[in-house]
């Protein structure tokens, strides 16, 4: 309902452009569309931390083609997608083994699927994150209901309006500011940050790491050449931007499923491998799992916020699959809100602040063709949901804080926490 900038502006017109120039899932056998909130099963194998470390600059390629660039930068996402490091552990993991890649890919019955899927299932295997790490503690995307002061310094937060706004999906709650914002630089918060914000405050400033403190963008210039001949191509120069991380911040992503790996005893706790665009250095080492904080509610809460740790994906651009546009009447006028269910109860959906689409699309090592271009809903989005009791909030916050919405869940899209507002 808001965008990043915080201005109030409904999600009608950015769900139509998101679904307009981005191809959704469909249901099918390999892509199943969850209806609601659900936990997250239990899984063998304990889960553990992969962390990531530079040891050159690293590029993680935007989903634009090369030719289309023109006289600007091709510019790297970071975090990197979830597939280029599943991809780098799935390597590691193979080649501990010994694995010959060309029988693994071939046969249907391949040893190594059991441990860690095939080319184009995860399972076993199972993804949350990625996320970033600062001194060996992981940091959470800010929620973007956080907002800086336009007059002075400190913090505010945005939360629904109490006056209905009339808009293009109706008469809608919008997010609200207490007084004039200003949008937060790209930020990430330590574990007593988000703890803060699910809480219903604000995080502190030594709560916060900024992301251009941690990262350094260097940009390169390149040209393609004659694979045959080696020589350079006429007009084909291109720029990328590459990224250097300072010292101590790293990439993390936590991993479940590993058991059968484990039991090999071939895996080691460390090592290097290839990662991103170029194939750069990064160094690899495998730690316990850095748990969720948790957040106590208030016995009378009926309020709950949703803040998306990881982006989702959604059937209907910006809204969570199985919900639905209802209209209420209030003080003699409708107003508009989604009704849906969290863990088997019902809820409304009152607004949502989310960021600008992320496109994510990336090549298929498998086939040697692209991947579909997606739309996802950015991580530190959030959702402001109204509840028939306060026994209803305890039980969605007990079974979803931690769980996952939308699709490719077992590829970590779509983590939430639950807080208050």
């Amino acid at each position: 309902m808001s965008n990043r900038n915080g201005k109030n502006k409904a999600k009608g017109n950015k769900a139509k452009q998101s679904q307009s120039t981005h191809k959704l899932p469909s249901a099918s056998k390999s892509s199943k569309v969850p209806t609601e909130m659900q936990p997250k099963p239990a899984f063998s194998g304990d889960a553990q931390t992969w962390q990531f470390e530079p040891l050159d600059t690293w590029f993680f390629r935007e989903s634009r083609p090369l030719e289309s660039v023109g006289g600007a930068q091709l510019t790297s996402q970071f975090p990197p997608p979830v597939r280029t490091l599943v991809g780098a552990i799935r390597t590691t993991i193979g080649d501990a083994l010994g694995v010959n890649w060309q029988d693994y890919q071939s046969q249907p019955d391949h040893p190594l699927r059991a441990q860690m899927g095939s080319p184009t299932e995860l399972a076993p295997l199972r993804i949350e994150g990625p996320y970033l790490m600062q001194n060996g503690q992981r940091l959470y995307p800010a929620p973007l209901v956080v907002m800086g002061k336009s007059e002075g310094t400190g913090m505010t937060r945005l939360a629904p309006s109490e006056t209905p706004v009339r808009c293009d999906l109706g008469r809608v709650h919008l997010p609200k500011a207490a007084e004039r914002v200003k949008p937060l630089d790209e930020c990430w918060l330590t574990a007593q940050g988000l703890v803060a914000v699910l809480e219903g405050k604000v995080p502190s400033e030594d709560q916060m790491c900024k992301a251009k403190s941690m990262v350094h963008a260097e940009p390169r210039l390149g040209i393609a050449l004659d694979g045959h001949a080696r020589r350079p191509l006429n007009g084909l120069l291109y720029q990328t931007r590459h990224l250097r991380l300072k010292e101590g911040v790293s990439v993390g992503l936590t991993v479940r499923g590993l058991d059968l790996a484990e039991k090999s005893g071939q895996l080691g706790p460390k090592g290097v491998a290839r990662l991103g665009g170029e194939g750069r250095l990064a160094a690899w080492s495998r730690h316990t799992e850095q748990k969720l904080p948790q957040v106590s509610l208030k016995q009378d809460a009926k309020r709950l916020m949703l803040t998306l740790l990881t982006p989702a994906r959604f059937s209907q651009g910006w809204l969570p699959d199985g919900f639905e546009q209802k209209q209420k009447t209030c003080n003699g006028e409708d107003v508009t809100g989604w009704c849906g269910k969290l863990a088997d109860r019902s809820v409304t959906l009152v607004c949502a602040v989310t960021g600008k689409p992320l496109r994510q699309g990336g090549w298929d090592m498998a086939t040697h063709q692209p991947r579909d271009l997606y739309g996802l809903v950015p991580a530190g989005s959030c959702y402001f949901f109204e509840l028939d009791s306060a026994e209803d909030a305890q039980a969605i916050a007990k079974a979803c804080h931690g769980g996952q919405l939308g699709h490719d869940q077992a590829w970590g899209y779509g983590q939430v926490a639950v807080g208050v507002w």
